[in-house]
């Protein structure tokens, strides 16, 4: 009877693994690594090299483009570290050699825990993976082909808003009162943006959510519409409108009209616009960042990287450009790995297990 308390703790840790196994095996990259034994060698290679790679991201500024070639287990994973700021969507486009060809792309948090939660991923059967930022945030992307894949692949990293934008055929131009601005001779501060739009251009629904009031209230925003969206937690605010089109409790789809802009409220009598706010938890933020657009980049490509011996003494930099940091300075005739190439930068891998890049 005394060893009960050790078997109870035992049984207790295989259960906690094998539900840890089970939750992985569901991932992209857990169902791939279940299916190599522990002690295949070049599986381990492959594993490291994703490891190491995480333990030591490189740093780029999106939008980002690149060709990926990888032909080596021990030097296979590609790790980047981009801001993402509260309320932007980060998305990756994969371009395969051909359908049905596996790839681990992967976005994880950045903090300083040794494992890292797992954000969002691509699917087998899809070419785009994204995520939405709910607060201001760090973000490990990670890259790998499988074990000996060495074909092309293209990778596209780029921001854009996590919301539709409110106001129907209008963009960032239509924006030209922004979040601090000061109100009543200073006595406030503008607590969101303002969209100028002819009297009656529709206003839509940012996100799928659920109307939680839509009417006139008080004599700041006259007609409006409160609206708790599902993508990312908040309530959005429309005010000023010539009229509204939902009720409350309705639900509503991202893109549907809820109404139409106007100058009612403390707007009487100014051009008409649409006040467009956004709240958390703690109030009011920028809803900047949640709606503007950011050009998409155009697509390039690269024939079969090459590898590469370097033809004069070099800087092993922690990002494509000169002002990152230098990690190395390279001998002439140094042989290097190379994983990527973006513009007139190579991302390589020195001396078996330091990544960066160096020029074209």
């Amino acid at each position: 009877m005394k060893h009960w308390p050790i078997y109870i703790i035992l049984l207790l840790l295989i259960s906690a693994c094998t539900h840890i196994r089970t939750l992985l095996q569901h991932t992209e990259r857990g169902k791939y690594e279940s299916s190599f034994p522990r002690n295949d060698s070049l599986f381990g290679l492959w594993k490291a090299s994703h490891e190491r790679a995480m333990a030591d991201p490189l740093q780029i500024e999106l939008p980002y483009l690149a060709t990926i070639q990888i032909g080596h287990p021990d030097a296979s994973a590609i790790v980047y570290a981009v801001s993402v700021k509260q309320g932007q969507q980060l998305v990756a486009e994969l371009k395969r050699p051909s359908d049905g060809v596996g790839f681990l792309l992967e976005f994880f948090n950045s903090n300083t825990t040794p494992s890292k939660k797992l954000l969002a991923e691509l699917s087998s059967a899809s070419s785009t993976v994204e995520w939405s930022a709910h607060d201001d945030d760090s973000v490990r992307i990670s890259l790998q082909p499988l074990l000996n894949d060495s074909a092309v692949y293209h990778v596209k990293i780029y921001t854009q808003p996590a919301y539709h934008f409110p106001v129907i055929g209008k963009d960032n131009g239509a924006i030209q009162s922004f979040w601090g601005a000061d109100r009543d001779g200073g006595a406030r501060r503008h607590e969101g943006i303002d969209i100028f739009a002819a009297r009656g251009t529709p206003v839509l629904a940012v996100s799928d959510g659920r109307i939680d009031f839509a009417g006139e209230r008080g004599t700041l925003g006259g007609k409006q519409i409160w609206l708790s969206e599902n993508k990312l937690g908040f309530r959005v605010y429309y005010a000023h409108l010539d009229s509204t089109a939902v009720h409350s409790g309705r639900q509503v789809l991202r893109g549907d009209t809820v109404g139409f802009v106007g100058n009612t409220g403390n707007a009487a009598g100014g051009p008409p616009h649409l006040h467009f706010g956004v709240y958390g938890r703690g109030g009011a933020v920028d809803p900047l960042n949640f709606v503007k657009k950011f050009a998409i980049p155009t697509d390039w490509e690269y024939d079969t990287l090459q590898p590469k011996a370097l033809t004069e003494r070099m800087l092993l930099r922690a990002g494509p450009g000169t002002s990152y940091p230098t990690r190395l300075q390279l001998d002439k005739g140094e042989p290097v790995k190379l994983l990527a190439q973006t513009g007139k930068w190579l991302h390589v891998v020195a001396r078996d297990t330091i990544a960066g890049f160096v020029r074209r």
